[in-house]
């Protein structure tokens, strides 16, 4: 998983929901290359929340499937919001990735540093050390608090009792 979330730049916006099942579409800006690996951007509280792409069908507009945008509930709320991407048509040697960031929960405080990131078809999965213990922790938006790239830190609020599960 290789990106950047910041900076971003504007590459299309929501138009409306596709069906039951959470899907969307999205009309990209004509001079927007589509890449279904890197992740889409949406603002929730002037924080860029990234979001995955694990389907898609048409031409512009697109219907997607966003990772963990999984019914007609969830999709109406992101009706009408633009969408960002990082270095939108450029791939970056220079780019970060997440492997070295810190993680710093809301709850118990610093945890340890991303060691490495398992990519699975159902979720990625964030490997890191917590207290001499390995830990594997699902990398979903929803454990997500906000991303400080300057500092390398990924700001979590997990489920209590995560991190004390047993592998």
């Amino acid at each position: 998983m290789k990106f950047s979330p910041g900076p971003l730049s504007k590459v299309g916006r929501i138009t409306r929901t596709h069906g039951y099942e959470g899907n969307v579409r999205i009309d990209f800006e004509d001079s927007y290359n589509f890449d279904q690996k890197e992740p889409l951007f949406l603002m929730f509280h002037q924080k860029p929340v990234p979001f995955f792409i694990t389907a898609f069908s048409g031409s512009n507009p697109f219907v997607v499937t966003l990772y963990t945008v999984d019914n007609l509930e969830k999709a109406q709320q992101l009706l009408g919001k633009d969408v960002f991407a990082s270095n939108p048509g450029e791939q970056d040697e220079d780019e970060l990735t997440w492997i070295g960031f810190q993680l710093v929960d809301t709850q118990i405080g610093e945890i340890g540093t991303i060691e490495n990131i398992i990519e699975n078809t159902a979720q990625d999965i964030i490997v890191t050390t917590h207290k001499g213990q390995e830990c594997l922790i699902p990398f979903v938006k929803d454990f997500i608090d906000s991303v400080d790239e300057d500092n390398q830190t990924l700001y979590l609020n997990l489920p209590q009792g995560l991190l004390d599960l047993e592998a």
